[in-house]
């Protein structure tokens, strides 16, 4: 199963074999003449590098642009032979909304008043969450304006100007998705009162990053702890055993099947990422393992997790957050215990271990971090070892001090000041370590 996950990477990422795209761009309008769509959004929206724009999948219903009439190439505006049409439409888009859109509802983003104002021109704003349908004036976006995303298949890439929300879909399914969309608001709510140290609390039980403060989202990039803040196997083994340690005592059947509850709510609370997809079906099998009393080996448990992947999202392959994350814990597993013993000579046990599996994350993903992004970072070895003891235990205790706000909203204020004091023992750390220098390919 390892060989065989080994040649399908292989013929795939030579292009012999090439990628199936599931959801084609199908309508009697060309992608490039599209001017206007109706779509359901079935990612989160993610804040670009430049906090312009949220970048977000959508499913296409409905598409408006000009068709070719006669010899002549209608223009919305244009001509005695302009037509413009409407069609129905099926398939995926990556899009582009506007900031101001998207922000219409948090908390602290004063600015999206503006909404209704000529260089925003959105009028209709709204839950802009996973499930929520939205009419959009857009225009198709070049090689130039989105360089990258283009992917094989031919998944088309717009930028939408006027935008329109038209609630979630009817039925008990857009009620989950509204219900899931409202707690995600409202913790942002709850977090935007705790400064910055909320705002890292929203990057990593959320997987939003818009409230975590640049200079400190920069330094954990610099200090090669990017994967800290994607959401990944971290984050639901995090939650896996505080769900046990919870019902501790009360029979590992049990304790197993609850952890499975916690693991698979979080995941449906923060979203699906290449890297929390991996991270789930790894869990899943893990769990049923255990649970039947069937032994396998975790490189060959994750073999059957990438053809899984691949079954599941083929597209995944394509993202950089995918090859790193399978190529990091390859690494872990294959190349961490050869270093084991050279670091239990100099370190103590736990401490060997954490270097050893760092030491063998980084030489497996280095390679691809360097052709994708021209970097690396060496002290992300040390860097993982220290600041990853430290993020572990501030997400404990800011899930503690949730729940305790929660139950008698008084203690907010002073849990409050506690979760900043651990916020300022991880981001001292993470500082110092973004000040080694990067190596950069010429």
């Amino acid at each position: 199963m390892v060989v065989a996950a080994i040649l399908v990477a292989l013929l795939v990422y030579s292009g012999v074999v090439p990628l199936l795209n599931r959801y084609p761009y199908q309508s009697l309008i060309p992608p490039d003449r599209v001017e206007a769509l109706d779509c359901v959004l079935v990612s989160n929206p993610v804040k670009t590098g430049s906090g312009t724009f949220y970048r977000c999948t959508v499913e296409l219903e409905e598409v408006r642009g000009v068709v070719e009439n006669g010899a002549a190439t209608a223009r919305l505006h244009g001509g005695a032979g302009a037509v413009l049409a409407t069609s129905q439409a099926s398939g995926r888009a990556t899009v582009f909304l506007p900031a101001a859109f998207v922000e219409a509802h948090y908390p602290g983003k004063l600015y999206s008043a503006v909404l209704g104002s000529s260089r925003s021109q959105s009028a209709v704003t709204g839950l802009v969450e996973q499930g929520a349908r939205l009419s959009l004036k857009v225009r198709a976006a070049s090689q130039s304006d989105a360089p990258g995303l283009h992917l094989a298949g031919g998944e088309p890439v717009f930028y939408g100007s006027d935008c329109h929300y038209n609630g979630f879909p009817p039925g008990w399914w857009g009620t989950v998705q509204r219900f899931r969309g409202l707690c995600r608001l409202q913790f942002k709510r709850l977090m935007y009162g705790w400064g910055d140290a909320g705002g890292l609390l929203v990057a990593l039980l959320c997987g939003s990053g818009e409230y975590t403060d640049r200079a400190v989202g920069d330094a954990f990039r610099q200090a090669g702890l990017a994967h800290v803040l994607a959401l990944s196997g971290m984050h639901l083994s995090f939650f896996a055993g505080l769900a046990a340690g919870l019902v501790r005592g009360t029979g590992r059947h049990f304790s197993r099947l609850f952890s499975l509850l916690a693991v698979v709510l979080f995941v449906w609370f923060a979203g699906l990422s290449p890297s929390l997809l991996r991270s789930l079906m790894g869990s899943l099998l893990g769990m049923a393992a255990g649970l039947w009393g069937i032994r396998c080996g975790m490189v060959r448990m994750l073999a059957l997790c990438f053809f899984l992947h691949l079954m599941l999202a083929p597209h995944d392959l394509l993202q950089l957050s995918f090859q790193l994350s399978y190529l990091a814990l390859a690494g872990i597993l294959l190349a961490g215990p050869l270093f084991e013993p050279a670091t239990h000579r100099f370190l103590p046990p736990a401490v060997a271990s954490s270097v050893s599996a760092s030491v063998g994350a980084q030489i497996f993903s280095t390679p691809v971090t360097l052709l994708s992004l021209g970097t690396m970072m060496p002290g992300g070895i040390v860097a993982s070892v220290v600041v990853s003891p430290l993020v572990s235990v501030f997400m404990t205790v800011g899930v503690v001090a949730i729940i305790l706000s929660l139950l008698w909203p008084p203690l907010g204020e002073p849990l409050g000041h506690l979760v900043n004091l651990l916020y300022t023992c991880v981001t001292i750390p993470v500082r110092l370590f973004a000040k080694i220098p990067i190596l950069e390919l010429s």
